[in-house]
């Protein structure tokens, strides 16, 4: 995730930065990030039923002990046909599968105060490893989300890319993107 694609500068000490699993505190109840649906989710039962359900995994990212962001991810996988034109993923000529295995960000917020700051790269670099290191248990090939339209630019310039838009696709107003796993290898340590 080259740095120089970001017009603003990362002002951020990754060092102090802190992933944890959800609990409910204070600085929860009060977080925003200038998106709705997104502060919604945080500040209500909603993320507690999301994770009782099994829905997906809620981690909150703390800045010098104060809470600047957080995520959601689960197992999910992409169907072949959003890939099929996309002349950067080559897939097989024999068809193995009919869907890649990958972690999906379901939800990717940041404090309004903490925003154009570096850290969603942070997490987004964070989430891949994560993803990678599950790779390591089982099958992920991929990293996906669905990005609302004023982030697919954020997205874009962390290495995802649209996916072909396919019928299911056709007049969504969020879009599919995929990060190749294969590409970011590299954040892993080598044996």
């Amino acid at each position: 995730m080259p740095s120089s694609a970001f017009k603003h500068p990362v002002v951020i000490d990754p060092g102090k930065l802190k992933v944890e699993r959800f609990k409910e505190t204070r600085e929860v109840k009060s977080f925003r990030c200038g998106e709705r649906d997104l502060d919604q989710f945080l500040t209500t039962a909603e993320v507690t039923n999301y994770e009782s359900q099994g829905l997906g995994r809620t981690y909150l990212v703390y800045y010098d002990g104060g809470l600047v962001g957080y995520f959601t991810i689960s197992n999910d996988s992409l169907r072949i046909d959003y890939l099929k034109k996309r002349k950067s993923f080559s897939i097989p000529s024999k068809k193995i599968v009919d869907a890649y295995p990958a972690v999906k960000i379901g939800r990717l917020a940041t404090a309004t105060d903490w925003q154009n700051k570096g850290i969603g790269r942070y997490v987004i670099g964070y989430i891949a490893k994560m993803a990678l290191e599950t790779g390591t248990r089982s099958g992920v090939r991929l990293l996906i989300l669905e990005a609302k339209p004023n982030s697919v630019g954020f997205y874009e310039r962390c290495g995802f890319e649209l996916t072909y838009e396919t019928g299911r696709e056709r007049g969504k107003i969020n879009r599919t993107m995929f990060l190749d796993l294969q590409s970011v290898d590299d954040l892993l340590p080598k044996k």
